[in-house]
């Protein structure tokens, strides 16, 4: 038996997402048997910043396999001619719409919300209210985002004041011209209906703000709500990539809980078995203009009213109580976008997509980075802090690696995952292959 060029050309572009890994190799090889793919099988060890390029070397091979595996169609010559421009428009088509230097890339837009003060609630007491502790965790996630990116990050910057978004960009003074490229930043004042004020005191200090950004930018398009204690274990372009995979109602996405709302602890409704963890948000601000009873902003003040003495989480628990109702709404983000503490502190890992494939960001709430009680989570996060930017990214691996083999000696309830390590690293193992 053997493949046409159209079928070749087919299984080139149905696997096109998963070849650019050493695990896209073996899945191409087990799904497609009869090719030779010495060729491709080669190209994985190919560095991440060549990445970009990869397209076009994988157009060739699929020529190049073509040439060699090919046996007589046994078809007529107008047939085959139709074949033949079929392969070119294929081709054509993958290096238009695939083939994009970094310059092409479109921008990755972050929302970021930073304000000064301590909530109602005194939620967290002192330690949770710090700001230094903000800033050194914000210094970090930008750090592990322009690491790994090839295109430009965008951060909207939502501050309570000129001189706190001016401390937060300073964090980047001094980094290598290569990074700082990458980096845009834009200051947006802190906006409360008049009517809302109250909530902009609510668990933390601006938590809420998030629940009115579709009415402070109603020209974007669409953009991702991220807390600032996060470390980005891959690229932010893939996470920007999951919009990509909502169906035409879904308007927003987060991660499960995994832990709080089914416990006796919570006295809201709450989204799917777990709940939802609010801490990245993609949001898809076109269609949450048309999000059901009444748009966007009316939806989550009817839950908020109808709630709110009930409420303890505030954004939070507004959101899972209005996916518990409107379900069909939101697209579920693996929860190895957003790997917190708790999913491992009770000495097994409580998300298999980061048992399948890694975690893609480590999320350190409840202060996991700073606190001392997980240290498996707190010494990726210092590597990070300490890695100086321009240096190999295997040597920021090594480093981690070395320090997660230390404190597998102290008392830690996720040290007792046997595979513990292997799950923190596997995705940015991949980032240095």
């Amino acid at each position: 038996m053997s493949l046409n060029r159209l079928q070749y050309a087919s299984i080139y572009i149905k696997y096109m997402g998963l070849i650019q890994s050493g695990g896209g190799v073996v899945h191409f090889r087990q799904t497609t048997p009869l090719m030779n793919l010495s060729y491709i099988s080669k190209t994985k060890n190919f560095k991440a910043r060549a990445r970009p390029f990869l397209p076009v070397v994988y157009v060739f091979l699929i020529l190049v396999m073509v040439s060699l595996n090919r046996g007589p169609l046994g078809l007529a010559k107008e047939e085959e001619h139709q074949i033949q421009k079929r392969e070119t428009e294929l081709v054509a088509e993958i290096l238009s719409t695939e083939v994009k230097d970094s310059s092409s890339i479109p921008d990755v837009v972050f929302f970021l919300i930073l304000c000064q003060g301590t909530a109602g609630n005194n939620q967290g007491g002192k330690s949770a209210a710090d700001f230094s502790r903000q800033l050194r965790q914000t210094a970090v996630m930008f750090k592990s985002a322009v690491t790994q990116t090839k295109t430009t990050l965008r951060f909207i910057i939502i501050a309570d004041s000129e001189e706190l978004y001016h401390r937060t960009t300073n964090l980047t003074y001094g980094w290598p011209e290569e990074y700082t490229n990458r980096l845009k930043f834009e200051y947006h004042p802190v906006w409360y209906p008049e009517d809302r004020q109250a909530m902009r005191s609510m668990f933390r200090v601006c938590a809420t703000q998030r629940l009115f950004l579709p009415d402070m930018f109603p020209d974007l398009d669409a953009a991702i709500y991220i807390d600032t204690d996060l470390v980005f274990m891959r690229p932010p372009e893939d996470l920007w990539a999951e919009f990509n995979k909502f169906n035409k109602k879904q308007s927003i996405a987060m991660a499960p809980c995994d832990y709080h709302y089914d416990s006796k602890r919570n006295k809201v409704p709450y989204y799917g078995k777990t709940g939802l963890n609010a801490g990245i948000m993609h949001m898809n601000l076109t269609r949450m203009k048309s999000f059901p009873w009444g748009g966007w902003t009316p939806a989550n003040m009817k839950v908020y009213d109808q709630y709110k003495k009930k409420i303890k989480l505030a954004d939070q628990d507004i959101l899972n109580i209005l996916f518990n109702k409107l379900p069909q709404h939101l697209y579920e983000l693996g929860c190895e976008w957003n790997y917190r503490i708790w999913q491992c502190s009770q000495g097994r890992n409580l998300c298999n997509g980061a048992e399948e494939r890694g975690v893609s960001i480590l999320h350190g709430n409840a202060m996991a980075f700073v606190n001392g009680t997980e240290m498996k989570i707190q010494v990726i996060f210092e590597a990070f802090e300490q890695f100086k930017l321009g240096t190999p990214l295997n040597t920021l691996l090594d480093t981690i690696d070395a320090n997660l083999k230390k404190v597998s000696v102290f008392k830690s309830k996720c040290a007792k995952i046997s595979n513990i390590d292997e799950i923190f690293t596997t995705e940015l193992r991949k980032q240095v292959m």
